[in-house]
C-alpha cells in the first residue's frame, strides 16, 4: 500500500491517529492489509494549516492557469518576488495567492514547486497540500528540463540555434550575483532563435539543469544579455524601454500528482515584453 500510495513513512504513521485513517469499503483496515481489487480505498492524509498566519493575505490578482484539489498553477507577472521577504512583506507572490485562498473558502499553505526569479515572469506551481507537494518533490529535478522560456535577448546572433554547456557557481565578491566558473556546477542551456530583430532577437530557451539565473548568466556569457537586466547586462545601450530583465517561463509540462495525468500548460508573453517587439514589427 505505501508504495503504490507513494506515501513517506511519517505519513504513513499520522494515518494511525485518526479512527478512519485508512478505510476500505467504509470499514477500517490496517496498513497492512491487502485490499481486493474493485474495492475503495479511503486514505485520510494529515494536513497542517498552522502557518497559514504568517504570509498575509494579499489584494493583488492572481492570474490562475489551471487549479485542482491537490495543484494551482499561476501565470506570475515580472518583477514580483514568490516568497515574503523584508522589503515584500504583503506583495509577493505567495501573499496574492494566500488572498485569493481566502476570497474563495479554501484554507491551505502557501508550498510553491520549483521557483523563478523575481524579474521572471510566467508559469509557477503551488502544491495545495502536503502529500501533492510530497508528489511533486519526486519530479521537481525533472522540472526544469520541462519547461520553456522566452527572452528578448540583445544582438545579432550569427547561430540560429545553439548550447551553452558552461558551469555556474556564485561570484566570491558578490554572493548574490552569478557567474560562469570552471569550479562551479554544471549548466546546460539550449536555445534557438525565434525572430531576429535589428539590435535583439525573441530567444526559445530549454534547461538541462535549474541553477540560479542560469538563463541570464548564459546569454551574457554568450554575448547576447537580456533586454532589461541590470544585474548582468550593464553595458546594454537599448533596452528597448525593458524595467526588467526579458524572460518569460511561457510553458511547463509535469504530471498530476495524484492522478498521474500527463499536463501541459502555456502562458501568454507579458505585455512588456510583447510591447518591445510590436514596436519593431
Amino acid at each position: 500500500m505505501r508504495d503504490k500510495l507513494k506515501l513517506s513513512s511519517r505519513e504513513m504513521t499520522r494515518c494511525k491517529l485518526f479512527d478512519d485513517g485508512v478505510m476500505c469499503d467504509g470499514k477500517a483496515v490496517r496498513l497492512i492489509d491487502e485490499i481486493e481489487p474493485g474495492k475503495e480505498l479511503f486514505i485520510r492524509v494529515y494536513e497542517d494549516t498552522d502557518n497559514t498566519s504568517e504570509i498575509v493575505p494579499g489584494d493583488d490578482p492572481v492570474e490562475i492557469v489551471y487549479e485542482d484539489e491537490d495543484i494551482i498553477v499561476v501565470n506570475k507577472p515580472g518583477d514580483m518576488v514568490v516568497h515574503p521577504s523584508y522589503c515584500h512583506f504583503t506583495d509577493s507572490l505567495s501573499n496574492a495567492l494566500m488572498g485569493y485562498y481566502k476570497r474563495t473558502g479554501q484554507n491551505h499553505v502557501i508550498r510553491v514547486i520549483g521557483r523563478l526569479d523575481r524579474e521572471t515572469s510566467g508559469l509557477v506551481i503551488f502544491a495545495k497540500n502536503r502529500y501533492s507537494a510530497s508528489l511533486l518533490s519526486g519530479q521537481c529535478r525533472d522540472l526544469s528540463r520541462r519547461k520553456e522560456y522566452l527572452a528578448l535577448c540583445t544582438g545579432v546572433f550569427e547561430e540560429q540555434n545553439g548550447t551553452i554547456d558552461e558551469p555556474i557557481w556564485e561570484n566570491p565578491r558578490e554572493k548574490m550575483v552569478r557567474e560562469v566558473r570552471a569550479d562551479g556546477k554544471r549548466a546546460v542551456t539550449h536555445y534557438s532563435v525565434e525572430k531576429q530583430f535589428k539590435d535583439f532577437a525573441l530567444v526559445r530557451l530549454k534547461l538541462d539543469t535549474g541553477r540560479t539565473h542560469q538563463i541570464r548568466v548564459h546569454m551574457s556569457y554568450i554575448g547576447h544579455p537580456l533586454l532589461g537586466d541590470s544585474l548582468y547586462g550593464r553595458k546594454i545601450e537599448n533596452s528597448h524601454g525593458m524595467k526588467r530583465a526579458a524572460l518569460h517561463a511561457c510553458s511547463l509540462s509535469f504530471l498530476q500528482p495524484v492522478s498521474e495525468k500527463s499536463l501541459f500548460f502555456s502562458a501568454k508573453m507579458p505585455d512588456d515584453m510583447k510591447t518591445v517587439i510590436e514596436n519593431e514589427e
